[in-house]
């Protein structure tokens, strides 16, 4: 009788500590699922935000690559003028 409820005893420390290590293992593995959700969730914004410069400079792009851009460009910056073209100089500037 006194060996079973030794063996009984010693069954219930047993579990107890298995139970305890188990626990304890399930809220880190908790804890660190946690954390990788929130880095996923910045991940996903920083994603987000990427897309959106990248459709703003496709569409600079298709505006850059038009020839009024250019001609734009060509006459604001460089000065030059098309054939024909007379340039007026406002000396009050």
């Amino acid at each position: 009788m006194q060996k079973k409820k030794k063996l009984n005893v010693l069954l219930l420390i047993v579990m107890s500590g298995l139970l305890v290590y188990f626990a304890i293992t399930f809220s880190k593995q908790q804890e660190e699922i946690n954390m990788i959700e929130n880095e996923m969730k910045v991940l996903k914004n920083k994603i987000a935000k990427e897309k959106e410069i990248q459709e703003e400079l496709l569409e600079q792009q298709s505006i850059i690559e038009t020839d009024e851009f250019i001609e734009k460009i060509a006459r604001e910056k460089l000065g030059m003028v098309k054939e024909g073209e007379r340039i007026y100089v406002d000396m009050d500037q």
